[in-house]
């Protein structure tokens, strides 16, 4: 199947369990073709293929429909790609023609084949209109703010359509997802498609009679998981199988691992006993100070016990009164493995080579292994 989702207010919103949930669920299934179908440049889409926590895209298709490329090499998709821009009469005469029309504001963002800006619905004058249908060029208004003047015909659904035909998919293996109007052309190409919770009200309305659109309750990605579940997409009680593997997140809203702890430990009569930092500076200090407002957190790091030192404490306190909702998570090493894995491997060999001192560092394959299981 192909999920072609806009991204502000549907792929990249939602709660952080439901954007996990469904960023997961694509990548655990490569059957699932990714689509962004969104009014973003081009430019302002590519940081987010930096982003590990979110799926890459199979397709890119930005400008509101004019621009679609490749997700894995940003190379043109053709001959969409050029029939898009023999279509587009050029930026600088569509600036020139428009230049008089008074309340329009240039939207500063990256654009291509296209001319957007942000204005009130008493912006959309019948010379406005008379203007651009002498560019042979469209209006799109949405949310009661953003403009855009496209080329004729071209729009997300025109794009995406195809693309569909492009790829020889099925209309009933398109999941289209969207929340505004400018979305509204996805769902006019008979495709399955969803409109997200808190979808603007113009959206909903254009679409209530649609009988292949879902109107979801849960926002962002929230609302696609349950058109998941809605349209059957991974079968009978697909959604509850998936749902139940997919990683539960942690309570801590910041993780540290070092390699010490924040406290410091000895041990005194076959007991393992606690103390502040000794030194009231340092990095220590500094790094604690981002839970002294009570931010909930977890601080990871090794601490030397021996197979006689008895049972491991693996999570602890560190400070009830000043860190309330920071807890230390212990992983054991015995002081084997940490003169090793520091003094010796780290040292001798990871860091030289770090550093570019590749001629000073010594390699021995037995520290190699317990650097590895470390």
């Amino acid at each position: 199947m192909l999920l072609a989702t806009d991204l502000d207010g549907t792929f990249l919103a939602g709660d952080n369990d439901q954007r996990l949930k469904l960023y997961q669920l694509i990548a655990a299934h490569p059957e699932i073709k990714l689509a962004f179908v969104t009014g973003r440049g081009l430019e302002s889409v590519l940081p987010l293929l930096a982003d590990p926590t979110i799926p890459e895209p199979d397709y890119i298709i930005c400008d509101v429909g004019c621009t679609v490329v490749d997700g894995h090499t940003q190379q043109a998709i053709q001959p969409l790609q050029g029939d898009i821009d023999k279509r587009w009469p050029g930026e600088h005469v569509v600036e020139q023609a428009v230049a008089h029309i008074p309340n329009l504001q240039r939207q500063d963002v990256p654009q291509e084949r296209r001319f957007s800006f942000f204005c009130g619905p008493e912006a959309i004058s019948s010379e406005l209109e008379a203007v651009v249908r002498d560019l042979d060029c469209e209006l799109l208004y949405s949310a009661g703010l953003y403009l855009d003047i496209l080329p004729k015909g071209v729009n997300k659904g025109s794009t995406l359509r195809g693309l569909v035909e492009l790829l020889g998919i099925g209309d009933e293996n398109v999941l289209v997802a969207g929340d505004t109007l400018n979305d509204l052309s996805m769902y006019e190409h008979g495709f399955i498609g969803v409109c997200v919770g808190d979808s603007e009200p113009a959206l909903l309305k254009s679409t209530e009679n649609r009988a292949r659109v879902y109107h979801a309750e849960q926002p962002g990605c929230g609302g696609i998981l349950q058109a998941f579940k809605h349209f059957g997409f991974l079968g009978t009680a697909g959604m509850e199988a998936e749902q139940r593997d997919v990683a539960v997140p942690g309570k801590s809203d910041l993780v540290i691992v070092y390699h010490r702890l924040p406290y410091e430990e000895f041990r005194e009569n076959g007991q393992t006993i606690r103390r502040k930092p000794t030194s009231p500076n340092g990095i220590i200090p500094t790094l604690m100070s981002f839970f002294a407002d009570g931010r909930a957190g977890s601080w990871v790091a090794w601490s030397i016990h021996e197979p006689t030192d008895g049972k491991f404490e693996t999570h602890t306190e560190v400070d009830t009164a000043q860190y309330p909702n920071l807890v230390a998570s212990r992983v054991a090493l015995s002081k084997s493995d940490v003169d090793i894995f520091y003094k010796k491997f780290s040292k001798e060999a990871f860091w030289p080579t770090l550093h570019t001192f590749w001629e000073r560092a010594t390699f021995r394959e037995d520290h190699w292994q317990v650097f590895l299981d470390v």
